[in-house]
C-alpha cells in the first residue's frame, strides 16, 4: 500500500511484476479528491448524506499505535483505526 504521493526520485518506483503475477497479489491506486470539490463533499458530510464516521472501526490512544500496527495482519475490528492524539 502506498498512501500519499511520490516526489522526486521516488516517484516511479519500479515495481517487481514477475512476483506481482507469481504471487497473484493485487495491485490497487487512488487519487484523492481535487481540492475544490471539498466544499460540496462537506456539505454532504454536514447534511448527513455522507457519514464518514461509519467507516471507523476503533479508536485508540497514541500508546496503542504501535501495538496496532504490529497487529495488522491479525485485524480484529472492520473499519479503519484512529489513532488520537490526546
Amino acid at each position: 500500500m502506498q498512501v500519499g504521493l511520490l516526489h522526486g526520485a521516488e516517484a516511479t518506483p519500479p515495481l517487481p511484476m514477475d512476483l506481482v503475477i507469481a504471487q497473484e497479489l493485487e495491485i490497487h491506486g487512488s487519487h484523492g479528491m481535487a481540492a475544490h470539490e471539498y466544499p460540496a463533499m462537506l456539505a454532504l458530510v454536514a447534511d448527513g448524506t455522507l457519514r464518514p464516521e461509519l467507516l471507523v472501526g476503533d479508536v485508540i490512544g497514541l500508546a496503542g499505535a504501535g501495538a496496532a500496527l504490529a497487529n495488522l495482519d491479525r485485524a480484529r475490528t472492520p473499519g479503519m483505526t484512529v489513532v488520537e492524539l490526546s
